[in-house]
């Protein structure tokens, strides 16, 4: 009689351990599938976010383009290193660090574009359906001026074009990056009240 209670205890075990083993793979395979339909929503999500983001810096004039190629007037790519090439906008301040390749109308050899300098003119085309912007900024300062015509997409990849009296048009391209907006202190606000 002992046996044949051990007996029955132990296939209930094992009917109960199936039981279990069952319901725990039915449910990572529905945890699995949930996983799979949500991937597409948060990929989706990110880029809207991303998309709002780069408004967002275009419209408040923010950011900041690295370059990684610099293409020449008449053929030829160079790759350039994205942290010494570059265009910061913020606001009206405008500083550009670029290297040049081209022709040049000046009388000293120009081998970069280092300026910092005021915007005198900001043109903003947005295409949001496409996800694009188009810029167009007339920058100066008491040597130079140029026109920058600026191609931002929804992804923040971003083409260039300098154009000045003293060297050919030359263009690039790299990478978008916003800047953060610049935030009040709080501290001093609470302070005064």
């Amino acid at each position: 009689m002992i046996f044949e209670s051990f007996t029955i205890k132990q296939s209930a075990m094992k009917k109960m351990i199936f039981i279990v083993a069952g319901l725990i793979i039915l449910t990572s395979c529905a945890t699995s599938r949930v996983e799979e339909s949500s991937k597409p929503e948060s990929k989706n999500y990110k880029s809207l976010v991303q998309q709002e983001t780069i408004r967002q810096a275009v419209e408040m004039r923010r950011f900041l383009l690295k370059f990684n190629k610099l293409y020449i007037l008449h053929g030829g790519m160079i790759d350039l290193k994205p942290n010494n090439n570059y265009i910061i906008l913020d606001g009206d301040k405008i500083i550009i660090s670029t290297a040049y390749i081209g022709r040049q109308y000046s009388y000293r050899p120009i081998a970069g574009i280092d300026m910092k300098g005021k915007t005198v003119a900001f043109e903003l085309k947005d295409n949001s359906s496409k996800g694009l912007f188009k810029i167009r900024i007339k920058v100066k300062n008491e040597q130079n001026t140029f026109d920058i015509f600026l191609t931002i997409d929804k992804d923040g990849y971003c083409n260039a074009s300098l154009t000045s009296y003293k060297i050919d048009r030359v263009e690039y391209s790299g990478n978008f990056i916003p800047l953060r907006a610049k935030e009040e202190n709080s501290e001093q606000e609470n302070s005064l009240i």
